[in-house]
């Protein structure tokens, strides 16, 4: 598929930028645990139809929890009495469900986009093109370094290289830092090419020629809509009962 008819993700982006908005903005600890069960709700639908893989959400609200772990072990204590401070359980709770809510909302709305196309969406949005030019071969590069760190650690543990607290961990952890330093020049020069000769460049981004907002699919704006509706709702709905 070419590049200029990959999928469109401006709503899609825009939508995410709004639910991190919004749970920054909303302090109600009610409020953000229904927006958190909605994307919980979605992410479960979407898990059941195959559509989302739950081992790959599973890994990254794994990573995500395991920050949530230590935010609970630092901010809920007084450490010089060991004792916990109700103000630091109720900060720890809200940056819990604004954290699960946005890794929840990402993985949902952003599931069928990899880093180019997030790429030219910010750029659709208005991020400078040069930027958005940097953004593709970050993302791109971090990808293809972590691959080739991989390969380089299956090379070293197939000659039966096992780490330990000596200099020769030390030196040979400082080689595998070097040569990964090697690859990222080669190869980020290498996506740089192919980005060019795929029309990728600092002065030309398909989205922000070629697509416009009326043309962009009703199942797109059913979703950023179906997104506001639902912040708005519980946002709204609290106040009018009290």
């Amino acid at each position: 598929m070419s590049h200029e008819h990959r999928p469109d993700g401006r709503l899609r982006v825009a939508a995410i930028l709004i639910v991190s908005l919004a749970a920054t903005v909303i302090d109600s600890i009610d409020t953000l645990a229904v927006l958190l069960g909605v994307a919980a709700l979605a992410t479960a639908i979407l898990v059941a139809r195959g559509n989302l893989k739950f081992r790959s959400l599973y890994k990254r609200l794994a990573v995500v929890n395991f920050f949530v772990f230590w935010i609970w072990l630092t901010i809920p204590v007084d450490w010089p009495t060991l004792q916990l401070d109700d103000l630091g359980i109720t900060l720890a709770l809200k940056i819990s469900l604004r954290i699960n809510l946005i890794a929840l909302s990402v993985s949902v709305l952003l599931m069928r986009m990899n880093g180019i196309d997030f790429a030219r969406a910010v750029v659709g949005l208005g991020m400078p093109q040069s930027l958005g030019t940097l953004l593709a071969l970050t993302v791109r590069s971090i990808a293809l370094l972590d691959s080739t760190r991989s390969r380089l650690a299956q090379a070293m543990r197939a000659r039966a290289y096992r780490t330990s607290a000596s200099f020769r961990t030390l030196r040979v952890s400082s080689q595998l830092v070097a040569w990964l330093i090697v690859h990222a020049l080669v190869r980020s020069e290498r996506i740089r090419l192919g980005l060019a000769a795929r029309g990728y460049t600092t002065m030309r981004w398909p989205t922000r020629q070629h697509s416009h907002w009326h043309s962009l699919p009703r199942s797109e704006w059913t979703l950023f809509i179906g997104v506001l509706a639902v912040i708005l709702s519980a946002w709204i709905f609290p106040k009018l009962w009290t």
